[in-house]
């Protein structure tokens, strides 16, 4: 199912340069999937309890294929790389300093790039995602409603379970997912296709 899933979304994705290929991992505790650049897909079996059916499993890979097609991959490595120039460059700087006073200058640059750039920047990929994910899914057939409903079961599936605040997450939090798909579905229905034009 995770490859005919993957393959219907593909198709739609409009990138006939990438090798598409998708893949499970057996990994029960796992509940994640990711993606690498030109189109590897991985899901872990710990999410399909969440996913529940093929829509639901719709949700996760049109998430991923979006990370993809965004590049976003090579955008967190070339931010990634920018910030250690930044703190090469800092250390040069601070050369004749105390040693402890470097350190402590070096952390802080540490906790100010990873807080106020790095962490941010990620959780902009992770709307993206889950926006494009939303068009990927109109245009395969899938009902883009759905991804709210996995969310909300995400959501469910953490109770109990401490999490970071939002501003200190790579991702945001389940419920202004929750939130922003909801705000995106009008303009997503556009793409929705009538059953006689899905592909078969």
């Amino acid at each position: 199912m995770v490859r005919r899933v993957g393959m219907k979304l593909a198709q739609v994705a409009d990138r006939p340069d990438y090798k598409w290929e998708f893949t499970v991992i057996h990994d029960d505790k796992m509940v994640n999937a990711f993606c690498l650049p030109g189109g590897k897909v991985a899901v872990y079996t710990g999410i399909l309890p969440i996913t529940r059916d093929e829509a639901g499993l719709a949700v996760v890979l049109s998430h991923e294929i979006g990370h993809a097609i965004a590049r976003h991959g090579a955008e967190r490595i070339s931010t990634q790389e920018l910030a250690k120039i930044g703190e090469l460059g800092l250390i040069v700087a601070l050369g004749g300093k105390d040693p402890q006073t470097v350190k402590a200058v070096d952390a802080a640059y540490g906790i100010g790039t990873g807080v106020g750039i790095i962490l941010p920047f990620s959780r902009k990929h992770e709307s993206e995602a889950d926006h494009i994910g939303l068009i990927l899914m109109a245009k395969a057939g899938y009902d883009p409603q759905t991804a709210a409903e996995f969310w909300q079961r995400m959501l469910e599936a953490k109770k109990g379970k401490k999490a970071p605040p939002e501003f200190l997450s790579t991702h945001p939090s389940d419920e202004r997912r929750i939130l922003q798909i909801k705000q995106w579905l009008p303009e997503v229905s556009q793409y929705k296709q009538t059953p006689e034009l899905r592909a078969p």
